[in-house]
């Protein structure tokens, strides 16, 4: 009998700690976030609608600032983006030039890191342009 209490308070402790689903539960940083994400991306866009773009970007962490990252070849456009990572698992792109264009949006991380949605726009001289997207997860850098 003594054995068969014991057995009970166990299970009565251990139980709800345990869990059905494996869940990826986000890192509590945004220095573990952009760990995760820091590294090559296979990427497909598609500008107002219809004009599909595919390319790959690297983030890296930049290097004076916890929560910022560099976008290299974002948009497909051989330059440099940088952007603000969030504890929630977001990306702000700030309005900033890259050479004759203005870029400005936001991205999603998923739970897992293997993807980032995209929304963001371009503005040049011939006007704006509403850009949707994913990238997914490529080789680390």
């Amino acid at each position: 009998m003594k054995y068969l209490k014991i057995n009970i308070l166990i299970l009565m402790f251990a139980l709800p700690m345990m869990s059905c689903e494996n869940e990826i539960v986000p890192p509590a940083t945004t220095q573990e976030i952009i760990s995760n994400i820091s590294k090559t991306w296979t990427c497909e866009m598609i500008e107002d609608g219809s004009f599909r773009l595919n390319f790959e970007s690297i983030i890296t962490n930049y290097t004076s600032d916890e929560t910022k990252i560099k976008i290299s070849n974002f948009h497909n456009s051989e330059q440099v983006v940088f952007a603000y990572v969030s504890k929630d698992l977001t990306i702000t792109i700030p309005e900033q030039q890259v050479g004759e264009q203005y870029f400005k949006g936001s991205g999603d991380i998923s739970n897992d890191y293997s993807s980032i949605s995209w929304n963001y726009t371009i503005e040049n001289a011939n006007g704006t342009v509403v850009v949707t997207g994913v990238f997914t997860s490529g080789g680390a850098i």
